[in-house]
């Protein structure tokens, strides 16, 4: 009975102790900034698809002069005549797009040793390789990088050529910073008709003046030598933004320097790069939408007849519509017989008038 009792009592005792409230330790203060719970987020920032995109100057001339391109090439009786124009506005959307420096370089393209044009000049060498004043030849061109010396296989239309001595490529180059470096390079190259020697000139100058000293083997010999300025290639960097735009403008001058303008070419190439300026696709889809939905409404309504579908002429009338086709390339009796035929067609396919109702007595 004692154990009994002790035992009960040591229950109680312990179920006193568990219901005594815990203390519990004050939560961290929250940040006067953090004002959203857990059950109501703060509002997420807006997606980028649907955030309109920022307004750009550049974008937006470019846009303008390509529908004012497209109605030139659409509308023009003589495109040719429109060519000069054309030139001015795709020239001044490039300049722009390249974004031109006070010192004629540019912040989105730049040049490159590939060959965009050359100056070349064409002289008789008279002058023996061992003497001590050679033939010059001196040419100068902006954005130059190689000096290119060439003897053609003919002297003249009946004499054939000799070949021609380099000794040296004299070079005056002007750099973007206005500062002027002379080089004197040696060649001491033969050059064998039919052939060309080019010089790699040290950098690409912003003008360049070069004297090629030419000779021949000798004095009873002479020769024709064409020496010529290779100028470099404006390239555009990928990671411009307006990379691609500059892109399609290049490819819409292409065809209006073409010496034949194709107006068919020249409109869609026109047409495309308009269609990948910014936000440019989706108008046009969204107006067709409203255009067919509009359609709908119309033939729903009966104010206007919906368009013909692929497949909506049963095969009789195709049937018909051939044989009048066919009809109508033969004699003069069979081209009236395609005309009787098409009128009887059309009076078939025509919707008969609603019968008037008769009144009853």
């Amino acid at each position: 009975m004692l154990k009994t009792t002790l035992t009960l009592c040591a229950a109680l005792a312990a179920t006193t102790l568990f219901a005594q409230p815990v203390p519990q330790t004050p939560p961290p203060a929250q940040p006067a900034a953090q004002t959203a719970s857990p059950a109501q987020p703060a509002a997420a920032a807006p997606d980028a698809k649907s955030a309109p995109l920022p307004r750009d100057e550049k974008v937006e001339m470019v846009t303008s002069d390509l529908k004012a391109l497209s109605r030139i090439a659409t509308l023009a009786t003589d495109l040719p005549a429109m060519r000069q124009v054309m030139l001015a506005m795709i020239d001044g959307d490039v300049e722009a797009l390249r974004e031109r420096r006070p010192d004629d370089t540019y912040r989105w393209a730049s040049l490159q040793r590939e060959e965009a044009s050359r100056v070349k000049d064409e002289k008789t060498i008279e002058r023996v390789q061992s003497e001590k004043d050679l033939r010059e030849v001196t040419l100068t061109a902006p954005n130059a990088y190689r000096v290119e010396v060439t003897v053609p296989a003919k002297r003249d239309l009946l004499s054939a050529n000799n070949r021609v001595y380099i000794r040296n490529i004299i070079v005056d180059s002007t750099g973007s910073d206005g500062k002027t470096v002379h080089h004197e390079i040696p060649v001491n190259a033969w050059v064998n008709p039919g052939d060309s020697n080019g010089v790699p000139l040290p950098e690409i100058g912003k003008s360049v003046k070069a004297t090629a000293e030419l000779g021949v083997e000798s004095g009873n010999k002479r020769a024709r030598a064409e020496v010529a300025l290779v100028q470099a290639k404006l390239v555009d960097d990928p990671a411009s933004p307006y990379f691609p735009a500059v892109n399609r403008l290049l490819q819409i001058r292409e065809f209006v320097v073409a010496k034949d303008m194709n107006r068919g070419q020249l409109k869609n190439t026109i047409d495309e790069a308009l269609l990948a300026m910014p936000g440019e696709l989706e108008k046009r889809a969204a107006e067709q939408a409203a255009a067919a939905e509009q359609r709908k409404l119309e033939a729903a309504s009966g104010t206007k007849k919906g368009s013909i579908a692929l497949g909506d002429a049963t095969p009789d009338v195709v049937a018909a519509l051939q044989e009048v086709s066919r009809l109508l390339g033969g004699t003069l009796q069979e081209q009236t017989d395609a005309r009787t035929r098409l009128q009887a067609l059309i009076d078939t396919l025509q919707p008969k008038p609603a019968a008037a109702a008769i009144p009853q007595p």
